[in-house]
């Protein structure tokens, strides 16, 4: 029985001798990517595009909202004064129309944000190779990205590697 106190109670001091050892070893590093993003010039060209391609949306969107709009108010002129069948049939129109209209704003929305994401994934994998390269040439155990909001401490001891992923994006 005493052997295997003795055995347990060893194995316990190796283990967390093990466990610290490890722990010596960590290198922990914090980026901001969205600092980084948006301190690059490809960022604003993406942006530019963008803002084009909204333009261009939104001008559609309320050339149907007006055609909707004028609809809406014509009727409502003349709703006392039409029959129940045309009454009815403009109805139905008003409500294809403004269904349309939403379906356009939901597209257009979802379309909008994939080519966002599209215009930046080229520039957000530029960014995340830089940190991998610090990440290895530097010896880091864990590289936080800080902008995601999920990190609610960095030590002293954690190291900003900004300045050095900078460096490899815009060389000097």
């Amino acid at each position: 029985m005493k052997k295997l106190l003795y055995l347990l109670f060893s194995a316990g001091f190796l283990f967390t001798g093990t466990i610290i050892s490890a722990q010596a070893n960590l290198k922990i590093g914090h980026v901001d990517i969205t600092q980084i993003l948006n301190s690059l010039p490809q960022r604003d060209s993406a942006a530019a595009v963008m803002e084009k391609e909204t333009k261009a949306v939104q001008a559609s969107y309320e050339e149907m909202a007006a055609e909707y709009n004028r609809l809406y108010d014509d009727y409502e002129k003349e709703a006392s004064k039409l029959t129940e069948i045309v009454r009815k049939a403009k109805e139905t129109e008003l409500l294809d129309k403004q269904k349309r209209l939403e379906d356009f704003q939901k597209d257009a929305t979802e379309k909008l944000d994939k080519k966002n994401a599209d215009l930046l994934k080229p520039i957000l994998d530029k960014i995340i190779k830089a940190v991998d390269k610090v990440a290895a040439d530097n010896g880091f155990t864990y590289i936080l990205d800080v902008s995601k909001g999920s990190v609610v401490y960095t030590s002293k001891d954690s190291q900003n590697i900004n300045p050095l992923v900078m460096k490899i994006l815009k060389p000097v």
